[in-house]
């Protein structure tokens, strides 16, 4: 005897169809404003806090809009109202729909200041990707099946928060060790520098403290080479003077620039005039130490005082190299406390 599947519409049932509409509608605006909104993200574990959320975010979104087509989708009471049955082809198509909406949107990051990042498309995909297998074993009739679909849906969710766990484990002990602002002695150091125009390494030709430094590697005729440290920890109020250790492994002497500017630093334009700036001179094979007053830094923009509470970005870079050059940093910490 032939099962009766026909699904009957009444007013009442069209009217929850038509609202659920609206709500998946709602679901794909919402996730669309979350990403493209221009979220500060001060800080370095604010960016990976956020980046941890990627996959678990999409995982849901897609749960949700499947949901609300067909409640026993994802194992709700199949006697709840659906407005589609959602088997794999529709499945596979809300998660397609899902997945180019993440990534437009990742694309249009980059005019609202954020950026845009492949592995977050990637970790969209990985969240995706683990909603349909839930989803699938929902509608599996073996036990097995439903509890192997379950298993790779959760690692699915758990393989892209590797990068991001990690991140925010080494955040902690950045914050552990302030007023040290680096060491390089952990290999994650590195990943709060952006490295400008050329590449850097942890490195044990030269060291001042610890077993580790970082070194910068640059070629001749770049416009400004040199690493940016974005990842530091902020707040430099209580203290009186920064001090790093730099040195030229070279046979010729290396022209370095050293600038400091805060988060009101992006209002004026990037304006050279509004961040504090010094040349320093490294004589050829050997080390120097520099001190730098963080009241001559609070005082360096033209028409304003820094906030040292809200430092952004500390920034070492040569100008326009003649030679392919190398220059080695360690023990970057603030010293000392500010006078009353």
């Amino acid at each position: 005897m032939n099962q009766d599947t026909t699904i009957y519409v009444t007013p009442a049932t069209s009217l929850i169809g038509r609202w659920r509409w609206v709500v998946v509608a709602g679901v794909a605006g919402g996730l669309s404003s979350v990403l493209l909104f221009p979220f500060s993200q001060a800080g370095r574990h604010w960016s990976e806090l956020f980046n941890l959320a990627h996959a678990p975010s999409f995982f849901l979104a897609f749960l949700f809009a499947a949901a609300i087509m067909d409640p026993a989708s994802i194992g709700l009471p199949a006697s709840w109202p659906r407005i589609l049955r959602m088997g794999v082809a529709r499945l596979l198509i809300l998660a397609s729909v899902l997945l180019v909406l993440g990534a437009l949107c990742e694309v249009l990051q980059q005019f609202v200041g954020r950026s845009t990042s492949l592995s977050d498309v990637l970790s969209n995909g990985c969240g995706l990707i683990a909603g349909m297998l839930w989803c699938l074993g929902r509608l599996a009739t073996a036990k097995t099946r439903r509890m192997a679909a379950s298993l790779v849906s959760v690692c699915l969710l758990i393989i892209p928060s590797w990068a991001p766990v990690f991140e925010l484990l080494e955040c902690r002990k950045q914050n552990l060790k302030f007023p040290l602002l680096a060491s390089f002695e952990r290999p994650r150091e590195l990943n709060a520098w952006h490295a400008h125009e050329a590449t850097i390494e942890q490195s044990i030709v030269w060291l001042s403290d610890g077993t580790a430094s970082m070194q910068v590697n640059g070629l001749a005729g770049t416009q400004h080479p040199g690493a940016d440290f974005l990842g530091l920890i902020s707040d430099w109020h209580q203290f009186a003077a920064l001090e790093l250790d730099v040195f030229n492994p070279g046979n010729k002497p290396l022209s370095l620039r050293l600038s400091i500017f805060d988060r009101h630093h992006y209002t004026s334009g990037n304006d050279p005039a509004d961040r504090f700036g010094r040349a320093i001179e490294l004589p050829p094979g050997e080390a120097t130490h520099i001190r730098i007053e963080l009241a001559d830094i609070k005082h360096a923009p033209a028409d304003r005082l820094m906030d040292l509470n809200q430092i952004e970005s500390m920034n070492l870079f040569t100008v326009r190299p003649e030679t392919d050059f190398a220059f080695l940093v360690d023990n970057v910490r603030l010293t000392g406390e500010a006078t009353r």
